[in-house]
């Protein structure tokens, strides 16, 4: 039997895979699913990934974490049957606010104007202030090399791998700069830069905040309107009752829909992600 080589796993932040909009045939692995390209040009497979817990829904056959790293949110998802992974049992065991070190297996879906990503763990464990500071600072690292070697390719439409790696990029360097440069070529690098040399932190959740996120969410999901989304109107009115005031309802919708959880189907109408 031949062996496989195992796929690395990308020290990546939330903000880079969200901003990421194309993805490609793996020629690699049978029956795989596609390679996410990144706007930094990294092909993904697998994450590395380091982050607090901010919100946890279980169901009967799954359990969903959204975990932040500071400059955006990952998502993942397991069942019961997981063979060999992380299932919904395990998943369950975390608790909000729960600081966690997370390998995956990346799944994407959508269409040609968006792409939405969840992680299958294959391994999860609770983290530190220490091992999240270490993740965070290689995962800069990592990025910031690729900015610089993007930069470098710019300058010259004649730049390739070689004339890269002989300016001191190693060849994977090379390859994100030149696939980045083909892929998004109009992409803002000095924003995802700015935004990542921030040193980000993930901010613990307070309960009211929570208890609020909570509430809207399910009442979305329990209130769309087959399929058109739930009228903001009726959030509104619900949350009065529930004794949220309508300026922090306004607040938690638009941080929801920053972080993915939410989308505006049609104007003033809201759908769960």
């Amino acid at each position: 039997m031949i062996s496989q080589k195992r796929e690395i796993s990308n020290w990546i932040f939330a903000l880079e895979l969200r901003d990421s909009k194309i993805t490609e045939k793996n020629e690699e692995w049978a029956n795989a699913k596609p390679i996410v390209i990144t706007p930094l040009g990294t092909r993904v497979r697998r994450v590395l990934i380091n982050g607090i817990i901010s919100q946890k829904s279980v169901q009967d056959e799954m359990a969903k974490l959204t975990i932040s790293d500071g400059t955006g949110n990952f998502y993942l998802s397991a069942f019961n049957n997981d063979f060999n992974r992380p299932g919904k049992d395990e998943l369950n065991e975390f608790q909000i606010n729960d600081s966690v070190l997370v390998m995956g297996r990346l799944n994407s879906f959508g269409n040609e104007d968006k792409i939405y990503f969840s992680i299958s763990p294959e391994l999860i464990q609770k983290s530190d202030d220490i091992l999240q500071k270490f993740w965070s600072s290689r995962a800069r690292y990592i990025a910031i090399r690729k900015i610089y070697a993007i930069r470098e390719a710019g300058k010259d439409p004649e730049s390739s791998r070689e004339s890269l790696v002989n300016k001191g990029y190693s060849l994977y360097e090379a390859d994100c700069a030149l696939r980045s440069l083909k892929n998004y070529p109009d992409y803002d690098i000095q924003n995802f830069e700015r935004v990542i040399a921030s040193s980000p932190a993930p901010e613990k959740k307070d309960d009211e905040e929570l208890r609020m996120k909570e509430a809207i969410i399910n009442y979305i999901k329990q209130n769309d309107d087959n399929g058109k989304g739930c009228r903001y109107e009726d959030i509104s009115a619900a949350s009065k009752l529930l004794g949220f005031e309508e300026n922090k309802v306004d607040e938690i919708l638009n941080q929801l829909g920053s972080d993915g959880e939410i989308y505006e189907a049609s104007l003033k109408r809201y759908r769960v992600i």
